[in-house]
């Protein structure tokens, strides 16, 4: 047999062996694109959304430690260790760092408000007297803040970073202003806008989010 004739008989056989093999490549041979361009857009969003996890697990592990460390103090009798100048110095320190933090990353309101009701708390109790508490608390929001700053240089160090100028911005499933709402933006968050259509921007925010803005609205640097 010609050997042009055996191939021509060979390839449907052999399409039907790696055809099973290819689909789970993600590829589709009835199609012009393999992958479709948002595919890419979601990774990020859920590296975003890891990212952030990492950071509180992180920051919640210190809190931990922190606390179990304290608690060795008392059971052993260090409780005064820490004077009022080390609760004085902790709580300076780390209301510099939150107000540093607020600065750099604004749109985290809760964030920043648990920071600073941490500060209050340092505040109450180096008023107290109980300055290894004060210590504590102005140790837990100076954490706080340290995790704000890290988000803030990632979002800082994008090219492809937008503020939301509005007061809210509603982020859509789809580019119309008919779409359903996924959610609302606050004044100043960053988003990273992935790709356009007309007016509108697909964008991912940096907790993970992916939606649709209306671009006139957002703001470069």
């Amino acid at each position: 047999m010609p050997s042009r004739l055996r191939l021509r008989l060979l390839a449907p056989a052999t399409a039907a062996v790696l055809l099973p093999g290819c689909a789970g490549l993600g590829l589709d041979f009835g199609s012009d694109k393999a992958v479709t361009p948002d595919a890419e857009i979601y990774r990020r969003a859920e590296e975003g959304r890891n990212q952030g996890l990492e950071r509180e697990v992180e920051r919640l592990r210190a809190d931990l430690r922190h606390a179990e460390e304290a608690m060795v103090a008392i059971e052993s009798g260090q409780r005064g260790d820490h004077t009022r100048a080390n609760a004085v110095s902790a709580t300076a320190e780390s209301r510099i760092a939150v107000e540093r933090a607020s600065r750099a990353a604004p749109w985290r309101t809760d964030e920043i408000a648990d920071a600073e009701s941490k500060l209050e708390a340092a505040d109450r109790q180096l008023q107290a007297g109980h300055f290894g508490s004060a210590v504590f608390f102005a140790s837990r929001a100076h954490r706080v803040a340290d995790a704000l700053d890290r988000e803030a240089r990632q979002v800082s160090g994008a090219r492809n970073v937008r503020y939301v100028r509005p007061r809210r911005l509603n982020l859509r499933a789809e580019p119309s202003d008919t779409a359903s709402v996924l959610g609302t933006l606050a004044q100043g968050t960053p988003v990273f806008a992935e790709r356009s259509e007309g007016d509108w921007s697909l964008v991912r925010t940096p907790e993970g989010q992916v939606g649709w803005v209306f671009t006139p609205l957002l703001a470069e640097g």
